[in-house]
């Protein structure tokens, strides 16, 4: 309702007034337009030595220099201090004052301890998930499963990991537990080069190595929550095998 004591200029002149929000100005915008391609070349970056590590380009141990890197990968510091940023809270790198940046070193304690957990954690997330989930959950994991095949018959060993992982989260998320969802992804954050070791190890020998993810799958369309249970406990403890198998090995080379 309009005011009685409002002029007939006052209310010309709102009613001109523009119905819309005035556009970005120029140099803003070319602002935001650097940022956002700043934060994805720092997402390439992570990308590309995620999979130099997980590949065992980069051994653990080695020394990673910003410059050294950057001119590498073409780029500026900046996206590589992010990326370093981004491994070091994946686990994958280790970042020390005045000793700059190391490729992690695995250990076979770690491996134990690491591989406990996730045997105490991880079954008893599949066997919830599985008394909850509904055919939208199994329809995600066949379709994780497609792309995790596809990744392995190319040897791509960063995206086998992350298939793996979307996988087996589609069915823990099924569950009521938000706090085990949330231990189990910092778990993996730390078992991740673990994994890409397990997962590299599973390429060379081909698709059967997988053969635990059909099973699961199968277990979930039965509705099955303790055959889910028994398939990753097994799983689980014959990876910590292999892959002790492998450090062995690796131990075994660099002597």
């Amino acid at each position: 309702m309009i005011d009685a004591s409002e002029s007939s200029a006052t209310r010309s002149t709102r009613a001109a007034a523009p119905s819309v929000a005035p556009t970005l100005s120029a140099p803003l915008s070319a602002q935001l337009k650097h940022r956002v391609s700043s934060s994805l070349l720092a997402d390439q970056v992570f990308e590309a030595l995620r999979g130099w590590i997980a590949q065992g380009e980069w051994e653990p141990g080695k020394q990673l220099r910003i410059r050294e890197v950057a001119a590498q990968v073409g780029t500026s510091d900046m996206p590589v201090r992010e990326a370093f940023r981004r491994l070091e809270q994946a686990g994958l790198i280790v970042v020390e004052p005045y000793r700059g940046a190391t490729v992690r070193v695995l250990s076979i304690d770690e491996l134990e301890h690491v591989y406990d957990i996730r045997i105490m954690l991880e079954p008893a997330a599949a066997r919830d998930g599985v008394e909850r989930c509904d055919d939208g959950v199994l329809e995600q994991m066949h379709h994780h499963w497609g792309l995790l095949q596809a990744a392995s018959e190319r040897g791509d060993v960063v995206e086998a990991v992350r298939q793996d992982e979307h996988l087996l989260m589609a069915l823990y998320s099924a569950g009521p537990n938000d706090v085990l969802l949330k231990m189990v992804r910092e778990l993996w954050d730390t078992c991740r080069p673990y994994k890409s070791l397990w997962v590299t190890n599973a390429i060379e020998h081909g698709l059967a190595t997988w053969s635990h993810i059909t099973h699961l799958l199968d277990a979930v369309e039965r509705h099955d929550s303790d055959a889910a249970h028994s398939i990753l406990d097994r799983t689980y403890r014959d990876a910590r095998a292999t892959v002790r198998q492998l450090l062995d090995t690796q131990s075994g080379r660099n002597q």
